[in-house]
């Protein structure tokens, strides 16, 4: 994209050989790195050091919600799964075969719609309170800043529309959702289609709204289930 994407690289030590499991975590729509360790997930200084993983947390640019544009020059499918990975991996003891990515929101969007496209860089994938399908509301979070103004096109960037890669995926899927949340009919039409394609995934709701106090703490609950799914690797 020809530009610099401020990246915040969390790590329980920069002293340590041992290569280690990364998660990439990518925010919601208006978010940004410092916003993550300050509002949204307040508590993943702490994981870096207990779970003894990195967190990679890329700005999303408020609202590309991580798609790669047919409009303008913004790429951030091929930015966060090449171009970041390739870096991460090549600066940092980063373990690529305990390598995942989790998001909330539009991150959350993000992460399953690129997991879903680079199977092989991603091994788990992870969505908090998120946006499966932006296609009824996206003209209010600038979707056609980066997809145009033609809805039909919008479609094949969401993540329902990614449901059949999945199909024979290794990955780790998890999928977590507010039960007051605006979103959580579509968090419930995704685990139906993944029951129907006999998809495995992990599938959580609890009580909660839209909000940070939500996925602050279901983020813990998926980063440690993810911390146990790589260590079945050991």
């Amino acid at each position: 994209m020809k530009k610099e994407v401020k990246t915040l690289v969390i790590r329980p030590s920069s002293a340590t050989e041992k290569k280690l499991p990364t998660v990439y975590v990518l925010h919601g729509y208006s978010g940004y790195p410092k916003r993550t360790i300050t509002q949204d997930i307040p508590a993943l200084l702490a994981l870096s050091k207990e779970l003894k993983m990195m967190f990679i947390l890329p700005d999303g640019n408020y609202d590309s919600w991580y798609v790669d544009s047919e409009v303008q020059n913004s790429r951030y499918e091929t930015f966060i799964a090449k171009e970041l990975v390739d870096y991460v991996q090549n600066h940092y003891n980063s373990d690529q075969s305990k390598t995942a990515i989790i998001g909330w929101s539009m991150g959350g969007h993000g992460a399953l719609y690129i997991g879903a496209r680079h199977q092989n860089t991603f091994k788990a994938i992870g969505s908090l309170s998120g946006v499966m399908d932006f296609t009824p509301f996206g003209k209010e979070y600038g979707v056609p800043k980066a997809l145009g103004e033609n809805l039909e096109n919008w479609h094949k960037y969401t993540v329902m529309s990614q449901i059949e890669k999945l199909k024979n995926s290794r990955q780790k899927i998890f999928i977590s959702c507010g039960t007051e949340d605006p979103l959580i009919e579509q968090n419930r039409k995704l685990h139906q289609q993944l029951l129907l394609f006999n998809i495995p995934h992990i599938y959580e709701e609890r009580p909660g709204e839209h909000n940070a106090a939500y996925w602050s703490k279901a983020a813990i609950t998926q980063l440690i289930q993810l911390n146990q799914f790589f260590a079945a690797y050991e």
